[in-house]
């Protein structure tokens, strides 16, 4: 069983000495649905109610014990905050996470197995017989209780229960959940009424005569209402991104210049943009494009941020511009345009880069437009007149990348000669 699939179904103002002395802090008053509630706020209560009544119904029968509704609200509100503040870090770690997941889900696989049938009643095929025997074994199944709702905060130590662990663990998946749908309807949604939902659905589940203060009529209406927002959305990322594409296209079609058979540049052209990451000051203090390493020979990789085939190869490409830096040959990487530059940075860390290598980004994308298929990573020898050889397998070529970058710093021309696409010949 995947357990992340499991949880599909004014203080700040004081602590900067703002409020006068003796003042007391604004409280934020308990969520609630009234008639004066935004459509974000139903919907978050929304989003709450459909993940606590279907949770808190399903996952004890999977796992046989009850879900601790206070470490799931508490595991919610921490992964809230720490998706807010970089500092602040949830109760559990990955590895603890790792361990409480795995050993849940082994109780949920015994639990299936004692539901199987014996093989002579699968040898009838009966189905009908078999699915009221596993439904009538599946509901004798016991189901612990877990401690009861206090609305008290929780805190997650060494020695809580599996219990405690395990909701905690269902509550950052629920935040999760929560902060990935806000970020498709581009919002944030207030975890309050989240929670809100929450508490109210698991309430229903416990006692069916329980009414929401949100009927079931209203909540339906208000998905249906945010299922037309979402499609409004992605309509007008898709009419954004063709209208960046064809701009982008505007903007690299000057910058191409001859091509080589397989349509790509002949020279790599230092006028394309470029976001200065990390670059010797020796060889450029402001940038702005590719300029400051023109006429020089140059090694360069084009890489993801996210790819973990370009961290595999990211030390390899820093051992190879250390062995021919004393020679004159300049490393440049570029990181491709997807990636932030928190992330770019990170994967420089991981992969102990040093002033050797100069790092850029792709910020503007005209190099991945002009330079690349798609694909990461790719590495380029590049002569000092701007004519090049592409690496498109790395770990493959690795080897005559060496041979060729020999010959480039001695002041031989690298060359490279591809082959036009192949098109399927006219029967």
């Amino acid at each position: 069983m995947d357990m992340k699939k499991i949880a599909l179904g004014s203080a700040a103002l004081a602590a900067f000495g703002l409020m006068a002395c003796g003042e007391k802090p604004v409280e934020k008053a308990p969520a609630a649905i009234t008639a004066n509630s935004t459509d974000d706020e139903k919907f978050a209560y929304m989003l709450g109610a459909q993940f606590g009544g279907q949770n808190f119904t399903i996952i004890p029968r999977q796992m046989g014990e009850k879900i601790y509704e206070d470490a799931l609200v508490q595991a919610i509100r921490d992964n809230v905050k720490a998706n807010k503040d970089t500092n602040f870090k949830v109760q559990m770690d990955g590895d603890s996470l790792q361990a409480i997941s795995n050993r849940y889900t082994a109780i949920a696989r015994k639990r299936v197995d004692e539901t199987r049938p014996d093989s002579a009643m699968l040898a009838e095929g009966n189905n009908e017989k078999i699915k009221a025997y596993v439904d009538s074994v599946a509901r004798s199944q016991p189901i612990a209780e877990a401690p009861a709702s206090t609305g008290a905060e929780v805190t997650i130590k060494a020695d809580s229960p599996d219990n405690t662990k395990f909701s905690y663990l269902l509550g950052l998946q629920f935040a999760n959940q929560l902060i990935a749908i806000g970020n498709q309807f581009q919002t944030e949604f207030d975890v309050d009424y989240f929670i809100l939902g929450i508490k109210e659905s698991v309430a229903k589940v416990a006692d069916s005569t329980f009414e929401l203060q949100f009927p079931q009529d209203s909540l339906a209406a208000i998905g249906q209402r945010y299922q037309q927002k979402m499609q409004d959305l992605r309509q007008a990322a898709i009419k954004k991104q063709q209208e960046e594409e064809a701009k982008l296209k505007e903007e690299i079609a000057p910058l191409r210049g001859d091509t080589l058979a397989n349509g790509m540049p002949q020279k790599l052209n230092p006028k394309v943009k470029a976001t200065k990451i990390s670059v010797d000051k020796a060889i450029a203090k402001d940038l702005e494009n590719l300029e400051p390493f023109a006429g020089k020979p140059l090694l360069v990789m084009y890489f993801s941020a996210t790819c973990g085939h370009c961290a595999h190869a990211a030390p390899e490409v820093l051992e190879i511009a250390k062995e021919f830096a004393p020679k004159g040959l300049i490393t440049l990487a570029v990181a491709s345009g997807g990636n932030q530059k928190v992330g770019i940075r990170k994967f420089m860390d991981n992969a102990k880069w040093d002033e050797t290598i100069n790092v850029v980004w792709d910020e503007s994308r005209q190099f991945g437009e002009l330079y690349s298929d798609g694909y990461v990573p790719k590495v380029y020898a590049v002569n000092p007149d701007g004519t090049y050889k592409m690496y498109a397998a790395f770990e493959s070529e690795k080897e005559q990348l060496k041979k060729d970058l020999a010959d480039l710093v001695s002041g031989k021309k690298v060359e490279w000669n591809p082959e036009a696409p192949k098109t399927e010949e006219k029967k």
